[in-house]
């Protein structure tokens, strides 16, 4: 055979190899999954309960009711839980009470708010100022506000007969800082 001929059937045979598989070149490789994964976010809530009303002249428990009528010298306490949630790794804020003013066509009736924390996370950041503050990690505890009404015993005569006074729903608010 002339050396072209058999240049070329060599020639086609490589080839015919080649993509046969035999003599392949390659380059190792491999691969890998990114993990599943993810991010939460935290919590900042504050909820409440209903209120109880109490003589706090007697020893016992809620016994004051919306018909019971205030005499000179009592005292009636109104107390209010609120929950309050906090979860964030970096998460800090303050608690505040804003204090309504007392509606009221009582003479001499008096009244005052008192709030604590259930928690040593949260603390207030004066005393009396029923202003509070946490930091991270916090989680949850209860505020308690107690709503005190005093009518003096020394009210004589026919002063504060038959009269009303209304404390407005007061707020809690709670921000993050």
């Amino acid at each position: 055979m002339n050396k072209m001929i058999k240049g070329s059937v060599a020639g086609a045979t490589g080839i015919a190899l080649l993509m046969g598989g035999f003599g392949t070149y390659a380059l190792w490789s491999d691969s890998e999954n990114l993990a599943e994964n993810g991010v939460q976010s935290g919590e900042l809530d504050i909820a409440t309960s209903a209120g109880t009303y109490d003589d706090a002249n007697t020893g016992a428990a809620n016994d004051w009711t919306a018909a019971d009528k205030m005499v000179p010298g009592d005292k009636v306490t109104y107390t209010q839980t609120f929950t309050v949630k906090a979860s964030g790794k970096k998460l800090a804020g303050t608690i505040a009470y804003v204090k309504p003013s007392l509606t009221s066509t009582f003479a001499g009736l008096t009244h005052s708010v008192a709030v604590t924390s259930s928690s040593s996370s949260v603390t207030e950041t004066a005393p009396g100022s029923n202003q509070f503050a946490f930091n991270a990690p916090f989680g949850t505890a209860t505020l308690t506000a107690v709503v005190t009404y005093t009518l003096p015993s020394g009210t004589s005569g026919q002063t504060d007969q038959n009269k009303a006074a209304t404390l407005p729903a007061a707020a809690f608010t709670i921000s993050q800082s």
